[in-house]
């Protein structure tokens, strides 16, 4: 096997084709480890303090694995330290090392750890965000570089799913259900209704759904205008390939509620977009939700999981009856100043259970 480290774009561009063709190959392929996901975060929102740090390993010319990695520079308390990161960790609501699904992961991995020990000398820590515990290779991960870095560990949020090929009616929760289309029933004699699911990618539809998002959450990640360009672009990308669909609801020709689904391998990713506090008591945003997972439930017998993304609000756990952790898992460098690093890794990891002790009577 082959290692090597792209650390430019014209490099990242020059296997563009490979990274494509390695992604039909990999076990529980992401929609945010895809080309398109890293192309158009790179163009958009990769700034001047990340560099690309992406290790490849090939054999006889065929990619085996990639880790898609960046540096950055970072300040703690008392110092600047060099981190290695996934580079879409800020909008990857899962991250991970990819291994083609017919090799000795174990193998694979041992050249990534090589090429992180060759170069040590670059890095202070690496920080793995949204790393999940679906996927066999988190605990690979967790074993083989913890034998050669110190690991630090937590769970960062949960990502409720639908698992599509366990799934049965008995599995929801039936009276929410029932709820929902009574209310949807009352909504259909009250207004005049349309109900769009599973349209084509539109992208003025898309804008008047972020400025609907904007509305009705402060800190929408779409006021910043770095953030809607990458999804405007990658979002177009997608749909290039039928992968992005817009579903929506209006109320006398006004849009009251709206959802993204995208669709890579096997799964489809259900995002809301917006859900304004009008009409309100007929519980438009639900509707919508009911609508979406029964078509997706009826027309995509290929798909497994209709995954809900990060977030543990209640209405996720009207259809979904599982859920994936997703964890942040640190590796600190043995071969740079690691005292302090695994004192303050320590603190930062442990203080919510160090808070509860302090506070306790």
């Amino acid at each position: 096997m082959q290692t090597s480290i792209i650390r430019t774009v014209e490099e990242l561009t020059s296997i563009e084709q490979q990274w494509r063709d390695f992604m039909r190959h990999i076990e529980n392929p992401e929609i945010f480890a895809s080309w398109e996901w890293m192309e158009s975060y790179i163009h958009h929102l990769m700034g001047p303090s990340k560099e690309l740090f992406i290790i490849v390993v090939t054999d006889q010319d065929t990619c085996v694995a990639i880790a898609p990695l960046c540096k950055v520079s970072q300040k703690i308390i008392w110092r600047r330290i060099s981190t290695l990161q996934f580079i879409v960790s800020d909008v990857g609501d899962v991250n991970q090392i990819c291994i083609h699904k017919d090799c000795h992961g174990v193998k694979v991995l041992n050249q990534i750890i090589q090429v992180l020990l060759q170069h040590q000398d670059e890095w202070d820590w690496m920080d793995l965000y949204n790393l999940q515990s679906s996927n066999p290779q988190t605990e690979l991960v967790k074993h083989f570089f913890g034998e050669q870095f110190d690991l630090f560990e937590r769970k960062l949020s949960v990502a409720p799913y639908i698992d599509l090929k366990q799934y049965n009616d008995t599995k929801a929760d039936k009276s929410r259900i029932k709820a929902i289309e009574r209310k949807e029933r009352k909504l259909l004699r009250d207004h005049d209704v349309t109900i769009k699911i599973f349209e084509p990618f539109d992208l003025q539809k898309w804008g008047n759904f972020t400025e609907l998002h904007k509305q009705r959450w402060q800190d929408s990640l779409f006021n910043q205008p770095n953030n809607e360009a990458f999804f405007k672009e990658v979002l177009l990308q997608l749909n290039n390939q039928e992968r992005t669909h817009l579903s929506y609801l209006d109320i006398n020709g006004h849009t009251a509620a709206a959802w993204l689904t995208m669709i890579y391998a096997d799964k489809a990713y259900m995002y809301m977009i917006a859900s304004p506090k009008h009409y309100a008591e007929y519980g438009v945003g639900l509707v919508l939700t009911n609508r979406v997972i029964r078509h997706l439930m009826n027309s995509s017998s290929c798909l497994r999981d209709i995954d809900f993304l990060s977030g543990q609000q209640d209405y996720k756990f009207y259809w979904a009856d599982r859920l994936k952790i997703n964890y942040h898992i640190r590796f600190i460098n043995r071969a740079r100043r690691t005292k302090l690093l695994r004192a303050y890794s320590l603190i930062q990891f442990n203080k919510p259970r160090l808070k509860s002790l302090l506070t306790q009577r």
